[in-house]
């Protein structure tokens, strides 16, 4: 989280200076159509509106923590119930966190390039690299530094994929190795953990 949260200040510490300020940055998305909070559209058709964000997020966060199962592992490896809330709690602040420095990343995005998109003059290939674009453009005076947003990118991936692949071994010895062979618990977990380390690799 924290060499996550590092790449993103980096991005919008040096976009606000250039921009020169926070101000400028939330004027020049609110006039490009990019603030877009209290659009009551009852329209389901629409991507982003307020009653999609809201029904649609109840779904998806209530999928991804409530039934997911690299989600429900976590919950079951805590010690008691207590310690399972407190790790929602702090997964909570945390998700904030890094949500609303992407959200606020994508504005710096498009103020720094409102005038000349990179994607239009074909200097990226797809929409995807235009952060990392902006990175390169506006960090490269900066030795180090861009290289600490790919870090933070990779940090966030290899959170995510080695959560669900520990989730997948998991459920693999759980219900297609335990039920069918007499293995003790250490074969269990060593089996465990060769089935992550063969999807890694």
């Amino acid at each position: 989280v924290v060499i996550m949260v590092a790449g993103f200040l980096a991005v919008i510490i040096q976009s606000v200076l250039l921009q020169g300020g926070v101000s400028i940055i939330i004027s020049d998305s609110a006039q490009g159509g990019r603030l877009n909070i209290w659009d009551f559209d009852p329209n389901p058709l629409r991507r982003h509106t307020f009653w999609t964000v809201i029904i649609g997020g109840a779904f998806l966060w209530t999928s991804a923590y409530g039934i997911n199962q690299t989600q429900v592992q976590r919950y079951v490896s805590c010690k008691s119930l207590f310690h399972a809330k407190m790790s929602l709690y702090v997964n909570l602040v945390s998700l904030w966190t890094i949500n609303l420095c992407s959200i606020f990343c994508g504005l710096c995005l498009y103020s720094v390039y409102k005038n000349c998109d990179p994607w239009t003059a074909k200097r990226v290939n797809t929409q995807d690299q235009l952060m990392p674009y902006l990175v390169l453009d506006i960090l490269r005076a900066y030795p180090g530094i861009p290289g600490l947003f790919v870090a933070a990118v990779y940090s966030g991936t290899l959170s995510t994929v080695s959560s669900s692949v520990n989730a997948l071994a998991a459920v693999t010895v759980t219900d297609l190795i335990r039920p069918y062979f007499s293995f003790s618990e250490q074969q269990l977990i060593w089996t465990s953990k060769g089935l992550s380390d063969q999807c890694c690799t």
